[in-house]
């Protein structure tokens, strides 16, 4: 009778051969995924995206999850392929299942945006255990309102936390705003203001208004109107109406600035025109009482003052 058993030594060299099979697919996955992200990256028509396209599609359905994540973003832009975006969930997931934390986190933003919060807080954790700065942040920002999870301002804390040691900017802003205020655990105004100052270096235009506030009122530093002035102007250029108006108040008032009517009327006019309430308020008591010549001049500034996006 034949012996269909399988010796030791051929057990051994069958696995060796089904493993470096496995192995070498993998190792071809990442090579196709690495050629179609530079044919994508050097194209210049639409059929040279789309054979890009086309080489990452080949190792995402090879199970490559990088390749797969990427299908997802493709289909979300229409970038290759058509615009497609219940084909980028359905890649969003293949690579979220596949343990991808930057699509486990858009799976939940896709989540969030058809109502299911309950899928939507599954996904982010599941990206946040993995240290995901978004889903840190977008985790955070739920558990500070309540929104699809019980509120719990100590977790909040802590997940903005780990999202600001990443450098995420956003986290950085709400973790000195819960510092500051003593929400989630105590006050922490030194900790707060170090965390303002990485949010505002970033460029983030609350955290620069924050700090031309607390350098003016001299909580938890020394009172410095001058270097509050140039946060203020850097918040108030980009936009943001809280600013603009703090600004014109130290125009008029010659703080940490040189009275200048003009510019505490332009000012005053950008803030007020945003809508922001107190700014309007201010704008239709206090601008009649500029002279005619400072509102036609002002009203000129006000169109050179905002920076450019």
């Amino acid at each position: 009778m034949e012996d269909r058993t399988v010796k030791p030594a051929t057990a051994a060299l069958l696995a060796l051969l089904v493993w470096g099979s496995i192995a070498q697919a993998a190792e071809n996955a990442g090579t196709v995924y690495e050629r179609g992200l530079t044919v994508l990256s050097e194209a210049t028509r639409d059929s040279h995206r789309a054979d890009g396209a086309a080489l990452i599609a080949r190792a995402a359905e090879s199970g490559h999850a990088p390749a797969q994540y990427h299908m997802g973003y493709l289909y979300a832009e229409g970038l290759g392929v058509p615009l497609n975006k219940a084909r980028a969930v359905e890649w969003f997931r293949r690579a979220a299942e596949n343990g991808h934390a930057a699509a486990q986190y858009s799976l939940g933003r896709s989540q969030m945006a058809s109502g299911d919060r309950r899928g939507a807080v599954e996904w982010f954790r599941r990206a946040a255990e993995q240290d995901q700065p978004d889903a840190l942040f977008q985790l955070a920002l739920m558990y500070e309102t309540g929104d699809g999870v019980p509120q719990d301002e100590p977790e909040a804390r802590r997940l903005y936390e780990s999202a600001a040691s990443q450098d995420d900017a956003a986290s950085m802003l709400n973790l000195a705003l819960m510092l500051d205020q003593g929400r989630g655990g105590r006050i922490e105004l030194n900790a707060a203001i170090g965390w303002y100052i990485r949010a505002a270096a970033a460029a983030l235009p609350e955290a620069q208004h924050a700090l031309c506030e607390l350098l003016l009122d001299g909580r938890g530093v020394d009172a410095d109107p001058q270097k509050a002035a140039g946060w203020c102007h850097a918040a108030a250029r980009q936009g943001h109406p809280p600013a603009q108006l703090l600004l014109a108040t130290l125009y008029a008032l010659g703080r940490g600035v040189a009275i200048d009517e003009v510019q505490a009327a332009a000012w005053l006019i950008l803030a007020g025109n945003s809508g922001f309430p107190p700014a309007v308020k201010a704008r239709d008591a206090l601008l009649p009482d500029f002279s005619p010549d400072i509102r036609r001049k002002a009203k000129a500034l006000s169109k050179t003052l905002i920076a450019a996006p």
